[in-house]
């Protein structure tokens, strides 16, 4: 069984307000306000002249640099990213990727459940690791482009990268299980901005939320009540707080208090919130978390992680 060994976040430090980006997004008053006062936004860490190495460098500096048994066992490494190609084709291996490969590490990147990609991966180096190896997952990338900031009446993306350590060697925090969730209808986005690709998106996100923590608690083989947190991806306020509503649980088991200052960070949220919980010391031994995150297309998956 993997552990969560220790993991990293680095964003720039530069901050955007909501009005800020409004302007940029060019969205109207009313807009505005609803991602103010509903969806719970205030600002967002992005900086367009900050390159993605620099942001994915030094998470994993950090975090290596403080587990050296750890950094001596990797065997593999994966970025995972939301848009299918972010960094410039200059080689067999992105420029991310390249030191580790230039070690004779398994290296590849991951892209196909988008958002959620990073928590399936983790599920997924289960199946890669040997009982000596560590894994390193990373989740990060720009928001480089309007299109690419703004979910029109859903979110907008700030910036950060986790870097995640994963091994079986017993730590803190034990990835129990994995539920993976596919709703096919929007798959396709050519990039054509006349495409309908998100059409009933807005309609279904709900339900689909739903019906994949109740599938995930079911083939977990646990309630509601056994969750202490739930670490969701920060797409908005609003929406969590109805799931939990129509779910019949406690909203503040939910994460949302980085929501305001970091945005939607594509994979990296569900490590946000859990470095919010850790700095804040509010995890006990024997707590069960639920990490959680939908990508567009679409993918849910929710990830179960019992505190040791």
């Amino acid at each position: 069984m993997l552990h969560i060994v220790d993991f990293e976040l680095d964003h720039p430090e530069r901050t955007e307000t909501l009005e800020a980006v409004s302007d940029q997004l060019s969205l109207s008053r009313n807009q505005q306000r609803m991602f103010s006062r509903f969806f719970g936004f205030e600002s967002f860490h992005y900086d367009e002249q900050a390159p993605l190495d620099q942001m994915t460098s030094g998470a994993i500096d950090r975090l290596l640099a403080r587990n050296p048994q750890s950094a001596a066992a990797l065997s593999h490494v994966s970025h995972c990213h939301t848009l299918p190609a972010i960094t410039c084709f200059e080689g067999e291996h992105s420029s991310i990727l390249a030191p580790f490969a230039e070690r004779g590490l398994e290296v590849f990147s991951a892209t196909m459940n988008h958002c959620a990609t990073g928590l399936s991966m983790l599920w997924a180096m289960e199946q890669l690791l040997g009982d000596q190896d560590a894994g390193l997952v990373l989740i990060a990338e720009k928001a480089f482009h309007p299109d690419v900031r703004l979910i029109e009446n859903t979110t907008i993306m700030g910036e950060c990268a986790a870097a995640v350590l994963v091994r079986r060697e017993e730590s803190r925090l034990r990835i129990l299980n994995s539920h993976t969730e596919h709703e096919p209808r929007f798959w396709q986005n050519t990039g054509h901005l006349d495409e309908p690709y998100l059409e009933g998106f807005e309609d279904m996100y709900l339900d689909f939320a739903c019906r994949t923590l109740s599938e995930a608690l079911q083939q977990f083989g646990i309630g509601m009540e056994d969750v202490r947190f739930i670490l969701p991806h920060n797409v908005n306020m609003a929406s969590w707080i109805m799931l939990a509503k129509i779910l019949g649980f406690d909203r503040h088991k939910i994460c949302l208090s980085t929501i305001g200052r970091f945005g939607h960070c594509f994979g990296a949220d569900p490590f946000i919130n859990l470095m919010q919980l850790i700095q804040e010391d509010k995890l006990a031994s024997g707590d069960r978390l639920l990490l959680f995150s939908i990508g567009l297309g679409a993918t849910a998956t929710c990830t179960l992680v019992q505190v040791n």
